[in-house]
């Protein structure tokens, strides 16, 4: 059996192997073909008897760290041939994967896994997060002259780039965009089909006020059958304009209509009736502990702020040397420094930026 990069000519096989996870060979085709990062030396493969048997994909990422844009390996597509399972394939893929990240100086590495004791093994260690879940988002206490729009790519995004950049980039472990990257992103928003064969999709709404550029924006895909803002952002001065995306979201939930003007087309709206049998109607769930004031404003506004506890979120220091310069400690207290920040409430990792 052989271990060693892609080749190009490869992808379509790689494809095929990974095809049966959601039944859904599309999905996995929008990053090797948009991903403006992908590279066949980062999809790394098991051959046997000139057959792709087994796949692991580094997604080259840059993520904020006390200001500063560091290289995060991601780990993702992990997936074997079911007759070739527990039979050690994917650990060697994953030992190899951990060799590719140190020879091409990424510092950090980031998974999302259920599998949590295999991860183990190989350094990954889980971190606890919680998302917030907002049972109450249709009376949020709102101003009820804003504009709720649907977010146009060509006429929106710069406006939207720049809040992701001033908002977002407080927060350490967010991952940093350039205006490439934002339009890639939206391509693979979400990163979960909706159901078998059908790819991923976002309902992206922007608020606005009589026109004017964008001031605040969420987006919403539907995540293990529950309807999530995966990412949101707003101007300093804007938390009101927030408040209001926000009970839109909780009214289109629950079937109510909207308080605000609409404008553009709002029938992605339907991802927010959610399929899972245990969701509450009207449920947001979305991060919100890193941002205390808008908290404050939200349980303000007549809704309170629950936490739901997520525990698949793996970390991993690749080279503790380059960390440490970066980080500005020892060698030894990398991994140390690098969790504190990753546990910490105030750090940010949005679900539109999965892999």
């Amino acid at each position: 059996m052989e271990f060693r990069a892609a080749h190009r000519s490869e992808r379509d096989e790689v494809l095929d192997l990974l095809a049966p996870w959601y039944n859904d060979r599309a999905f996995f085709a929008l990053y090797n073909q948009n991903d403006p990062t992908f590279r066949d030396d980062l999809c790394l493969v098991a051959v046997d008897n000139g057959h792709i048997i087994s796949t692991v994909q580094i997604f080259d990422r840059r993520l904020n760290f006390s200001g500063q844009p560091v290289p995060m390996g991601g780990i993702g597509s992990v997936f074997t041939r079911e007759d070739y399972r527990h039979r050690r394939v994917a650990s060697q893929l994953m030992r190899f994967a951990v060799t590719t990240m140190k020879r091409e100086r990424f510092e950090i590495s980031l998974l999302f896994a259920e599998r949590l004791s295999f991860y183990n093994q190989f350094g990954w260690r889980e971190v606890g997060r919680k998302f917030s879940v907002l049972v109450q988002a249709a009376q949020i206490a709102a101003p009820l002259d804003i504009e709720v729009d649907a977010f146009d790519e060509a006429r929106d995004l710069d406006a939207i780039a720049a809040i992701h950049r001033s908002y977002s980039g407080r927060f350490n472990v967010t991952a940093v965009r350039d205006n490439e990257a934002w339009r890639s992103n939206l391509i693979f928003a979400g990163n979960q089909p909706l159901h078998p064969g059908e790819g991923s999709k976002e309902y992206f709404v922007v608020a606005r006020r009589a026109g004017a550029a964008p001031i605040a924006y969420a987006r919403v895909t539907r995540f293990y059958g529950v309807a999530m803002v995966m990412e949101y952002g707003y101007r300093p001065e804007s938390i009101a304009e927030l408040l209001a995306l926000f009970r839109h979201l909780g009214e289109v939930a629950i079937g109510a209509p909207s308080s605000f003007r609409l404008r553009g087309d709002h029938r992605r709206a339907a991802l927010l009736k959610s399929n899972h049998p245990e969701a509450a109607p009207g449920v947001i769930v979305t991060h919100s502990a890193h941002d205390p004031a808008l908290e404050e404003h939200v349980k303000a506004g007549n809704c309170p702020v629950m936490y739901h506890p997520d525990n698949f979120y793996m970390w991993r220091v690749i080279s503790p040397s380059l960390l440490a310069k970066r980080l500005d400690v020892a060698p030894e207290r990398a991994e140390q420094r690098m969790l504190e920040m990753v546990k910490s409430d105030a750090s940010l990792f949005w679900t539109s930026d999965r892999f």
